[in-house]
Order: structure tokens, then C-alpha cells, then sequence
């Protein structure tokens, strides 16, 4: 039996439209339930899906563990620990990205100030400093000097920072990217429920402290591609940097036309999925002063309205297919390919 961990708005919408429209039986539930794995077992689940909430505190706080809890139960889970013991933790990923031997921008961390401030003193710069976790380009910083750099040490290193964007943070671009879609009427009618959930976030989660990451700076980079790797399949398109900005996460500019799309992205973004065990990955890809591709960041989830604006996918050979598809159905294709042994057969659906 598969279960599903519902969530308002995430890919378990699709997941259990696509159970319904393929006679698949599926149980709802909620992994951050207290009696979760005797629920599970009960109703003889075999196989368990779970898409999470960068803005949901209890996955910060607790879903590794969970999704651990139940494997060790003896449950599949999508996504598994190989896919997401790593997910939304840039501190981990710069040692898994050193362990794998995956391309990426040289990193740095101190878990002292005495050590951040003393390497930051002879260091280059400018670097980019970032905390552990955040998406949407929040809590990214272009230091500029040592000046600059250690007014972060003593705030890593004292009171903390929210891991979380305040209300207000970078209001600017997403007015901008509203108008652009023409959806400002139903951004400003989610606006009540958007601003309650922020507030919510940032009082439960605690500050990040106790720790000082920073990148090297990668320049001439006026876009960064997002590849997403499901399985023997990807998707890559372009994010363009926001205006005098070096960042291109949250600017809401995209280009899907494949073609601009540097193919070597994709094969650096199928390679580094199989170096980690992922059985999917979205990754963050730039180009570094000699025309090499570099992995900046990854995460095991990606939002589903840019995949359908992308105007196909590629497969391991690089071979273009085109057409409109939600990554939700791909990814359940996947996982039933995976666990046919003890689920039904999957039904395949274009579109």
C-alpha cells in the first residue's frame, strides 16, 4: 500500500490525482503525526511519499528524522535518506560535495569566531557568505572586505540570524515578478495568509548561529541553470540574475528555451545525482572563469509551475524530448518503477 503526506500546494496534490486517474490505492497521512510509524504499520504500508515546506518548521526541526524512523520500520520513502539527509543544508553539502569529488565553488566553514575571523583576514575577496539553510537567494551575502565579512562573524558568532526572509525582504523583486505574471489580484488576496505563515516561520524557527559558511565568488555569471534530474530524466532551464545583482535564485526571470541551455549543466547534474544515490536532484549550476561548470548548491525538490513551462526534458544520452509535464507525475513514475516488486505496475500518462 502507498501512503501519501499531504500538503497544501505541494506535489501531493498531483501524486493523488495521479493515484486516482491510474486506480492506484493510496493512504493520506501526515508524517509529523506523534503515532506515525504504528499508523503506517497498521495499514500496511509499504511505500510512503512526502514532499516537504522549506517554510514549515517541523521539517527543519524534525522530517530526517521521521523519514529515517520510518525506513528503519522497514518502509520505503521517497525521498530517501541518500536524496535528503543533505536537503536545504549547504553546511553538508560542501562536505559531501568534497567527499564525492563533485565540481562546486571552494567553501569554507569555521565553528569558531577566533578561526572565521583570523582566515577572513588574509582571505580574497569578494566571497559569499550564506547560512546553512534558506531559499529564494535569502541570507545570501556579497562581503566585500574584511570589514564587511566580520560584522557577520559577530552575528554568527552572537545573537544569530533568522534562517527565514522577513516580511518585507526583497518586497521589491517579487512586486515586479507579480506584474510580470499579471497575477498581482491573487498574490494580493494570498498576501494575509502569506504574511501569517512568515511570521509563523520566523517565530518558531531558531536563529542560525555558531558556525560562519562562506563561497568563493564566482563572477561573470549573468544567469545560473536549474537542472532537476528525476531519475534517467532532466529538465534545465535558465534563471537570470536580478538587476545589479550576482543572484539569480528568486529574481523570477527565467528562459526555457532548451537550446540556450549548456548541455554540459545536464551531464554535471546526471553525474553528480548518481555520485550521491539521489533519485532526484534539483542543481544549482554556473560556469567559473575557465568555462567549467560548477555545482553551487543542490535539493531533492523543485517548484512544479517552471518544469511545465519547460518545453521538454532530456534523457542520460542528451537527447531532447519535447513536450509539457509535471515533475509531481514524473516523480511517481519514478518510484513506481523503483518499487514494482510491491506496488502495481505504473500506468504511463503524458502531460
Amino acid at each position: 500500500m502507498l501512503a501519501i503526506h499531504i500538503y497544501e500546494n505541494g506535489y501531493s496534490d498531483r501524486w493523488v490525482r495521479y493515484c486516482e486517474k491510474n486506480d492506484i490505492p493510496y493512504q493520506p497521512v501526515n508524517i509529523f503525526d506523534s503515532d506515525i510509524i504504528s499508523r503506517l504499520r497498521e495499514q500496511g504500508i509499504t511505500l510512503l511519499l512526502c514532499n516537504l515546506s522549506l517554510t514549515d518548521h517541523r521539517n527543519a526541526l524534525i522530517s530526517r528524522e521521521i523519514l529515517m524512523a520510518v525506513q528503519k520500520a522497514g518502509i520505503r520513502v521517497f525521498p530517501d535518506h541518500d536524496s535528503y539527509w543533505h536537503h536545504d543544508d549547504k553546511v553538508a553539502q560542501k562536505y559531501m560535495f568534497e567527499a564525492l569529488d563533485i565540481p562546486h565553488p571552494r567553501s569554507w566553514v569555521f565553528y569558531s569566531g577566533k578561526e572565521a575571523r583570523q582566515w577572513l583576514s588574509a582571505a580574497s575577496y569578494p566571497l559569499v557568505f550564506k547560512l546553512r539553510g534558506g531559499a529564494g537567494s535569502s541570507n545570501v551575502v556579497l562581503l566585500k572586505n574584511y570589514s564587511h565579512a566580520k560584522k557577520y562573524v559577530r552575528r554568527m558568532f552572537g545573537k544569530g540570524i533568522k534562517p527565514s526572509p522577513s516580511v518585507l525582504n526583497d518586497y521589491k523583486t517579487r512586486l515586479r515578478v507579480h506584474s510580470k505574471r499579471k497575477d498581482m489580484g491573487a498574490a494580493l488576496k494570498r498576501l494575509p495568509k502569506t504574511i501569517l505563515g512568515i511570521m509563523t516561520v520566523n517565530a518558531r524557527k531558531p536563529r542560525e548561529k555558531g558556525y560562519f559558511l562562506v563561497q568563493e565568488f564566482i563572477p561573470g555569471n549573468p544567469f545560473d541553470t536549474r537542472v532537476f534530474v528525476i531519475g534517467d530524466r532532466a529538465y534545465a532551464f535558465r534563471r537570470i540574475a536580478r538587476n545589479n545583482d550576482f543572484r539569480s535564485s528568486g529574481s523570477g526571470e527565467f528562459d526555457f528555451d532548451h537550446t540556450r541551455v549548456d548541455q554540459r549543466a545536464i551531464t554535471l547534474a546526471f553525474e553528480t545525482a548518481r555520485k550521491i544515490g539521489a533519485q532526484t536532484l534539483a542543481c544549482d549550476v554556473v560556469f567559473d572563469r575557465e568555462n567549467r561548470p560548477l555545482i553551487l548548491e543542490v535539493c531533492y525538490q523543485q517548484t512544479a509551475l517552471p518544469a511545465y513551462r519547460a518545453e521538454g526534458y532530456f534523457d542520460t544520452s542528451l537527447r531532447f524530448h519535447p513536450g509539457h509535464f509535471w515533475p509531481e507525475d514524473m516523480i511517481m513514475e519514478l518510484v513506481l518503477d523503483q518499487h514494482r516488486e510491491i506496488l502495481p505496475e505504473p500506468v504511463r500518462h503524458e502531460g
